[in-house]
């Protein structure tokens, strides 16, 4: 099968990249979500998850501009790989939907995706049902941002590794806080979902602060920063 553009504009950036044979190669991310393709070639098909449907016509339109002919948007209709016994499967976020086709096709059923964006959230892909439902949680942006906003002396900061679990200064306190909370919240989560799940459930994990909070976490959870672009990918195999 020929080359497929793959754009997931999520709620606080946009990546994109070429996908062939399971794989995604020459991958852009940006904060803006202004359409702009730094690409010598151009695929001539394009598969777009979107969570900002204020943004879609622009896109559609910029890509038939530069010689995209067809454009299929992912949603619950489409052929998943899986089946979608979530009772109102509208409202999940296309990139979750991609996120689970991709998780049971490489890892198996039961399966629990990770993703560490602006929102923390677990998707669940069982054998029988397929995508059953989740977890949503507030991502590590939005645990900076309001302790910045809402205190007088607290700085707004980015993730930085530390070591160290008493912190020596109020930003690495606050990082400390951040991931050894986080890992604290994941790991009860986790916990939970096995006994729901069984002892054979696979965990994989995406987003851009998995490596953050995961590293030295537990190594049978399987991180791929890239999985969301292979899943709209793959989903574009099943429907193209």
């Amino acid at each position: 099968m020929s080359s497929t553009l793959v754009v997931d504009i999520g709620n606080t950036s946009t990546s994109l990249g070429v996908y062939h044979n399971e794989r995604v190669r020459l991958v852009q991310r940006s904060e803006s979500f202004t359409p702009s393709l730094a690409l010598k070639t151009v695929p001539e098909r394009a598969v777009v998850a979107s969570v900002k449907p204020g943004v879609n016509a622009r896109w559609k339109r910029y890509l038939k501009e530069q010689g995209v002919h067809q454009i299929l948007m992912v949603t619950h209709k489409l052929n998943l790989g899986v089946s979608v016994s979530y009772p109102k499967p509208e409202n999940i976020g296309p990139d979750r939907l991609a996120n689970a086709c991709e998780a049971a096709a490489t890892c198996g059923t039961p399966v629990v995706v990770c993703d560490f964006g602006t929102a923390l959230t677990f998707d669940i892909v069982k054998p029988d049902e397929g995508y059953v439902g989740g977890i949503i949680c507030p991502g590590l942006p939005l645990m900076f941002d309001y302790l910045a906003d809402k205190t007088a002396l607290l700085p707004h900061i980015k993730p930085v590794k530390t070591s160290r679990v008493v912190g020596k200064s109020t930003a690495e306190a606050m990082r400390i806080g951040a991931r050894l909370g986080y890992r604290g919240m994941v790991r009860e989560i986790l916990g939970d979902l096995k006994k729901e799940l069984g002892n054979n459930m696979t965990v994989c994990a995406t987003g851009g602060f998995a490596k953050w909070v995961l590293d030295d976490f537990d190594d049978s959870i399987i991180i791929d920063p890239q999985l969301t672009l292979k899943g709209i990918g793959r989903i574009g195999e099943l429907n193209i």
